[in-house]
């Protein structure tokens, strides 16, 4: 069963409800807003937030315009909550023996994307470590505005006291791309892979719909945060920001400061870490390498291009022109590679708040989804790490067309079933059934009017 299927019934509901109303742009960020560890305020610890007359209730009450058993759901269902735990366990402590790593649990290098990880003058009396990747690791420290926010404080009162704007999905990946990427604040590097750590990947729209929500999207919160976003138009953000810190970091000291050897986690893991006998290479997407070269992990940077290719098809030609320049640097010299990620960097910068305030509509959301099985069809994209956001990028688009255009999702369920089951697994990965689910994903998106 593919991920959006799998939304609990009363998530569906209240996403039809959101759809029915009318749809309002993303608000611009006035500036860049301080990520939650970077903001000067203090973090005072999840036990503030827990209160049973606050966010701890046992149980969501219904005369509420807030949940109030948001810390149980932290606690009792939100992966987040056991990323501290996970250092103490015998696979954290063996990668951590592997990188030379006495103690995990006291090591910046896990801490800083395992907790709440901010400078020790920040740590209010309550705040603990071992909470995990708490309350304000996402909401930012609440010194200044859990007063006023528990007081009636509105919205964009909180966010000017320190309050991350998480429901502008702009922010959010920003600040969720930190850890579920990699950057020069909280750098994930081979080494860390080499001794054990699972591969990252992300997509915003599909991680946001998997986490168990503690809000309640109805017509109060959407008058409080109407910003919010899900579906296409959180797919388009999520990619454009993942590529925009992809090519923000391959044009950093990180790419060459080890030495002999690049920094390996900018490159594609499948290029090298698949079995010989398995001849599945592919030309890419740029055309610009031959069998035998290793490819730049370029699946943030393709599907920018299908999205730009559709939404913005001047600046599209111009990304794949200099997508293509930016293969063919990767064989040349380190200069080039950050020139060529340069020019990327600014087209998509360009493009990023423009698009971020632009709704999908039913045709654009068809025509990316027509492109998106086009590419999985042509084998351009055969690396497991593009096919997996090929299906991504389908079931957003999906359930973006169902929830809010009225779309019949029953004739996709079969072939995005098929799409999962194709990716589902790396070891089991066939390029050959992806290309046969994304045929039958186009014959299904061609019915669409």
């Amino acid at each position: 069963m593919h991920l959006h299927s799998s939304t609990p019934v009363w998530r569906i509901a209240l996403a039809l409800l959101s759809g029915l109303l009318p749809a309002l742009a993303a608000p611009p960020l006035q500036a860049r807003p301080p990520l939650p560890f970077e903001a000067p305020h203090q973090h005072i610890g999840v036990a503030t937030c827990a209160g049973s007359n606050c966010h701890g209730s046992q149980r969501p009450f219904d005369d509420s315009a807030v949940l109030q058993n948001e810390y149980f759901l932290w606690q009792r269902e939100d992966a987040h909550s056991n990323a501290y735990k996970l250092l103490l366990t015998a696979n954290g402590k063996r990668i951590a023996q592997n990188l030379g790593i006495k103690d995990a649990a006291s090591a910046a290098e896990c801490l800083t994307c395992h907790t709440d990880y901010v400078d020790s003058s920040l740590r209010g009396r309550r705040y603990a470590m071992s909470e995990g990747v708490g309350c304000e690791a996402c909401h930012g420290g609440a010194q200044q505005w859990l007063g006023p926010h528990v007081s009636g404080n509105t919205h964009a009162q909180n966010i000017e006291q320190g309050l991350y704007p998480l429901e502008n999905p702009l922010a959010r990946a920003r600040l969720c791309l930190n850890c579920h990427m990699g950057t020069k604040d909280k750098p994930i590097d081979h080494r860390i892979m080499g001794a054990g750590h699972p591969p990252l990947e992300f997509e915003l729209d599909t991680f946001t719909n998997i986490q168990p929500a503690h809000f309640r999207v109805d017509s109060d919160y959407r008058q409080r945060k109407p910003a919010y976003a899900t579906g296409a138009q959180t797919w388009v953000i999520g990619q454009l920001v993942a590529a925009e810190t992809f090519l923000d970091g391959l044009g950093s000291p990180r790419l060459s400061q080890r030495g002999l050897f690049p920094e390996l986690v900018f490159f594609d893991c499948n290029a090298c870490h698949h079995a010989p006998q398995n001849r599945r290479w592919n030309p890419g997407v740029a055309d610009a390498l031959g069998p035998g070269e290793v490819r730049l992990a370029d699946a943030y940077l393709t599907m920018t291009g299908v999205i730009l290719g559709i939404l913005q098809p001047q600046a599209g030609a111009r990304w794949n022109a200099a997508l293509a320049q930016l293969h063919r640097a990767s064989q040349q010299s380190m200069s080039q590679i950050r020139d060529a990620a340069q020019k990327l960097k600014d087209i998509v910068q360009a493009e990023l708040v423009p698009l971020s305030q632009q709704s999908i509509d039913k045709a654009q959301a068809t025509a990316l989804l027509q492109r998106l099985a086009q590419l999985g069809i042509d084998g351009k994209a055969g690396d497991y790490t593009t096919a997996k956001q090929i299906y991504y990028g389908a079931d957003a688009l999906v359930a973006s067309l169902r929830l809010n255009h009225g779309v019949n999702g029953q004739p996709f369920e079969k072939p995005l079933d098929d799409l999962f089951s194709a990716v589902d697994a790396v070891q089991n990965y066939n390029p050959d059934a992806l290309r046969s689910a994304a045929q039958k994903l186009r014959t299904v998106a061609q019915t669409l009017r």
